[in-house]
């Protein structure tokens, strides 16, 4: 009789993000240009641009790839300037006398959602949310039991913290699509190459290569095939990469 391999499903698992600060809900909605006022990007619409990035760069884009090197860099500096927030807030707090049991606070009614993201910088860029909203609540209890005076409240939740958050959630906005050309394209030097060029500029040889893509990257998918991240697995590696890449996910259903 016939042996057959064992099959399993993928894996799926339900996340769910809680917020207990209103400036945090905020960020995660954004404001649509329906409220009449300047629009302001949300990180539920970061979450699909980033989406938008990482499938290009499964479909060898090289322009994608680019991209997903700025973002990475974007997030370590956001992930820097809530740190230095952080030890900020920390260092005050620090001032509360012995004997003074001061608890954390937590809202009674704190907004819960359902997250799904863009790949890994997506989930990256949700944990930011989750420290900003963790500073949010010790600068509001700072302020209650009276050491930090109503400028230094603002000035660490909406210029420090804040800004570094919305500036975050609109660095993807400009990414333009899909180039319409891949790494054979640009080996070729066919027309879809130089109309690349043309339209976004020019890339470093080694992100032409693939030789230099971020640790995140996807697996590229050529004509059916997945191609492992250059510079990522050696080449005796018999590891498999993960074979769906992330969607996008439309308003209504990011997180």
């Amino acid at each position: 009789m016939a042996s057959t391999e064992p099959r399993v499903g993928q894996l799926r698992s339900k996340i769910e993000m809680t917020l207990h600060t209103y400036p945090s809900v905020l960020l995660w909605h954004g404001r649509g240009v329906e409220s009449g006022k300047t629009q302001i990007i949300g990180l539920k619409q970061y979450l699909l641009w980033c989406g938008r990035i990482h499938i290009a760069a499964g479909k060898d884009d090289p322009y994608a790839d680019d991209w997903l090197l700025r973002l990475e860099q974007k997030l370590d500096e956001t992930k820097q300037a809530l740190d230095q927030v952080r030890q900020r807030v920390d260092n005050i707090l620090e001032a509360i006398p012995e004997g003074l049991d001061v608890s954390r606070n937590m809202s009674q009614q704190p907004y819960v959602t359902p997250v799904f993201t863009g790949g890994q910088f997506g989930w990256k860029a949700v944990m930011l949310l989750m420290d900003y909203d963790g500073i949010v609540r010790d600068v509001l209890l700072a302020h209650h039991i009276g050491l930090l005076g109503n400028n230094q409240r603002q000035q660490m939740i909406r210029v420090q913290g804040g800004h570094a958050m919305r500036s975050l959630c609109n660095f993807p906005v400009k990414f333009p699509g899909f180039s319409g050309a891949t790494r054979d394209d640009f080996a070729a030097n066919n027309a879809k190459a130089r109309a690349a060029r043309e339209k976004f500029g020019e890339l470093p040889q080694d992100i032409l290569e693939g030789t230099r893509r971020s640790e995140f990257a996807p697996a590229i998918h050529r004509d059916g095939e997945q191609i492992e991240p250059m510079g990522l697995l050696g080449d005796d590696s018999d590891e498999e990469a993960e074979a769906t890449p992330a969607q996008p996910q439309s308003d209504e259903s990011s997180r």
